[in-house]
């Protein structure tokens, strides 16, 4: 089974009432794409930054990536689609939200569903106070120097795998489990 864990970053524009929204819907642009299949190295494709030229043959790497996967795992997966579908790559398979998974593991306890504190939980990191500063003063992905964001970018990537992969333990199944035969994970459908 080919288990992909995706994370774009993008532009965000302030909104009026304050707060910001990074939705392609609103003049955002797609900056950067990494991902990693299990066991393998992370790959990271810049696609629009003030610096540093758009990775060559990108778009294509990230589609081929896609095409290969059965599932594909995401923190808050359905940004990720919103913008992989925007910037017409194409992806029908299996889904795996880990901030979903995190929710149903909470079983109604109160605890952050935010990807630094879900991976400080299973032991990893999220390098948040990379851009930081950056985001306290509306500096978009755009303008970060772009060995900033890859760094920040991958380790995101890399977290994002760690905690589902540790979420798979904590539910007692595995991926093929979950996806081979849904019927015998039932009481975590919400997560697919």
């Amino acid at each position: 089974m080919n288990i992909l864990t995706l994370d774009v970053e993008t532009t965000h524009k302030e909104k009026s009432n304050g707060g910001t929204t990074a939705l392609p819907y609103f003049n955002n642009r797609l900056v950067s794409i990494g991902y990693k299949f299990m066991g393998l190295d992370t790959e990271y494709y810049c696609f629009y930054h003030a610096t540093q030229e758009p990775s060559k043959h990108g778009f294509y790497m990230v589609q081929k990536a896609l095409d290969e996967a059965d599932v594909l795992i995401g923190h808050n997966i359905k940004f990720d689609i919103t913008w992989l579908r925007e910037c017409n790559f194409k992806y029908d398979g299996a889904l795996y939200d880990t901030m979903v998974a995190e929710y149903v593991l909470a079983s109604a306890r109160r605890w952050s569903l935010g990807l630094k504190a879900v991976a400080e939980k299973y032991g990893t990191k999220k390098k948040k106070d990379l851009v930081d500063d950056y985001m306290k003063s509306g500096t978009t992905f755009y303008d970060i120097p772009y060995n900033i964001i890859e760094e920040y970018g991958i380790a995101d990537v890399e977290a994002t795998e760690k905690v589902a992969i540790e979420q798979m333990k904590a539910f007692g199944s595995t991926f093929e489990e979950l996806y081979d035969d849904p019927t015998t994970f039932a009481h975590t459908a919400s997560v697919v």
